[in-house]
C-alpha cells in the first residue's frame, strides 16, 4: 500500500464517528488485503471507491454522505445472501423507484444502464422477489448501501466480499 492510499484510509477513518472507526478500518483494510485500491471520488462528500488493481472491478464505496458514514458493496454473485443484505437491496429498489432495475426480463432484453451483465444481456445482477410475487432484477453495476454495520457484522460482510471478489476473478 502506498503512502497516498494509507492517507486516504486514514482520512476516511478520521471522519467517521468514534463508535464506527474500528469497523470501517477493518473493512477498508480487508479490501486492501484483497488487492482493492482506494480512490477518492470527485464529489462534495468524502467517498472512497475501492477498485481492484488487477481487473479494475469496483467492489465498494465507503465514506461520509450527508454527514453519515456508509459502506456499500456489490454482492450480486453471492449464493446465500443474508437477510440484512436482501433488506438493503429491497430498500435500494424502493428508494430509487425502479432506477437501475425493473421487472424480471429475458436475457434478450436490455435493462437501463447498458454496462452491467444484467443490462447487456448476461443475466447477472441482483434478484429480488417481493412478498406479492413481483420479481425484480436490479443492475449489478452499482454497490448497495448496507445500513447499520456493527462489529458482529464484520465476519459475515467479509464472507460476502470474498465471494463477490472470487466471482470477479473468475470472469477476469
Amino acid at each position: 500500500m502506498t503512502q497516498k492510499q494509507k492517507s486516504l484510509i486514514d482520512e476516511l477513518i478520521d471522519s467517521i464517528p468514534e463508535k464506527q472507526k474500528k469497523i470501517f478500518e477493518e473493512i477498508a483494510y480487508y479490501f486492501i488485503e484483497l488487492g482493492y485500491i482506494p480512490h477518492k471520488s470527485k464529489v462534495k462528500d468524502f467517498i472512497l471507491i475501492f477498485k481492484h488493481s488487477g481487473n479494475s472491478k469496483v467492489i465498494s464505496k465507503m465514506g461520509i454522505r450527508k454527514q453519515k458514514a456508509f459502506v456499500s458493496i456489490r454482492f450480486f454473485a453471492c449464493k446465500n445472501i443474508p437477510e440484512k443484505y436482501m433488506d438493503a437491496l429491497r430498500n435500494d429498489l424502493d428508494s430509487r423507484d425502479g432506477q437501475y432495475g425493473g421487472p424480471l426480463r429475458s436475457n434478450t432484453e436490455k435493462n437501463k444502464c447498458g454496462y452491467c451483465p444484467v443490462c447487456t444481456g448476461g443475466g447477472i445482477g441482483y434478484y429480488y422477489k417481493y412478498p406479492d410475487g413481483k420479481e425484480i432484477l436490479r443492475c449489478g453495476a452499482y454497490p448497495i448501501e448496507i445500513p447499520v454495520i456493527n462489529e458482529a457484522d464484520i465476519k459475515e460482510m467479509k464472507e460476502i466480499i470474498l465471494e463477490q471478489h472470487d466471482y470477479f476473478h473468475s470472469i477476469a
